[in-house]
């Protein structure tokens, strides 16, 4: 089957969602239960309101984003070259972040939470991809982990040896799901956020590895040994679920369930598991996961202080919640259909300007 003629409007469509659970999460509960957190500080406080407890679990859509992530890279790069890859990845990762970020340091500095020499370098490194703090938003922290995933896959055509790919994959999601194994055996909980072991996959490799292991399945044979290395890889990343309860217990402090984000995301990887079959090929969905990147960057900053505006306007915080998330939705698309394609024209007159010249 040609897959590049394939299009997964359902990966699009839980990649959107997957999304949205993040920026309500951020909305509705960590910018009361986090005061010490960007989206607190942004917002310039709101009152508790337990009653939102319920989306406290929304941040389980970064952990779908690495799935999605390992099963659309090792899609796209079957047949492509170092070259091609390192370009797409750069048009796909660069204009989204050069848009978003120079708006998010202005709010920065219209909320006070920074100054002009600081949100310069926040936004220096934030464009340049640095993969340590500070960024300009805590969102950032992905992008680096997202990268050390690329960077093993552009290695792999670099040495004409994608035809590993099931083993690297596989290698990277069992260190992953052992690490976390000696993790709990041995209480090492200093290791929990350390951000060396997110940069070398170590934290979230196992969730790439089912990402491509899905792949694999899809286009390559359903096999036994794929669906019993993909069960560890999901165990894996159950573990670092788990773990990511205990931070966030800690930082609240309140104990938080460890049911609901277990549940979401392994539900949402046996949703993207069956839409896989499905013929979802209208545009729109494409367009939808277009959106989810921006919204991704933009949500959080800049939505929070347009939250804490409202309500010091006395809009309830209820009704704020959705207006705010309609307008991030909103600017996410503008983002994604007007700003990045002029972006990605720039990048193709000077950077990929040698694609333009004539064979």
């Amino acid at each position: 089957m040609a897959q590049q003629k394939i299009t997964f409007g359902g990966v699009d469509i839980l990649r959107f969602l997957a999304a949205v659970m993040v920026m309500f999460y951020h909305y509705g509960f960590w910018v009361w239960a986090f005061p010490d957190g960007v989206s607190a500080c942004a917002s310039g406080g709101v009152p508790a309101h337990p009653e939102m407890a319920f989306v406290g679990s929304g941040w389980v859509g970064v952990q779908v984003f690495f799935v999605i992530s390992g099963f659309v890279i090792a899609f796209s790069a079957e047949n492509s070259t170092p070259l091609k890859f390192f370009e797409a990845r750069v048009r796909r990762l660069a204009p989204a972040v050069w848009i978003c970020a120079p708006i998010s340091a202005i709010v920065l500095l219209l909320a006070d939470l920074s100054w002009p020499t600081d949100a310069v370098v926040r936004l220096a490194r934030t464009a340049l991809f640095v993969p340590f703090e500070p960024w300009v938003d805590s969102v950032y922290w992905t992008l680096g982990i997202e990268i050390a995933f690329y960077a093993i896959v552009w290695a792999m055509l670099r040495l004409g040896r994608f035809d590993l790919i099931e083993t690297v994959a596989i290698i990277i999601g069992l260190a992953s799901m052992l690490f976390w194994c000696l993790f709990f055996a041995f209480g090492w909980t200093d290791l929990a956020e350390t951000r060396w072991l997110q940069l070398t996959l170590v934290h979230h490799g196992a969730f790439f590895a089912v990402g491509v292991l899905l792949w694999l399945m899809r286009f390559k044979g359903l096999t036994a040994a794929r669906l019993g290395f993909c069960a560890l890889c999901l165990a894996g990343g159950v573990l670092q679920i788990v773990s990511s309860v205990d931070v966030h217990s800690l930082k609240v402090g309140a104990t938080m369930p460890y049911a609901p984000p277990i549940v979401i995301f392994l539900a949402a990887v046996a949703l993207m598991a069956w839409s896989l079959r499905l013929d979802l090929s209208w545009r729109g969905w494409r367009r939808l996961g277009l959106m989810t990147y921006p919204l991704y960057l933009i949500h959080d900053v800049v939505g929070a202080a347009m939250l804490g505006s409202l309500m010091r306007t006395g809009v309830p915080y209820l009704v704020s919640i959705p207006i705010v998330g309609a307008t991030m939705v909103a600017t996410s698309w503008l983002v994604a259909s007007e700003a990045e394609p002029r972006i990605r024209l720039l990048l193709d007159h000077t950077l990929f300007r040698y694609r333009l010249k004539p064979a």
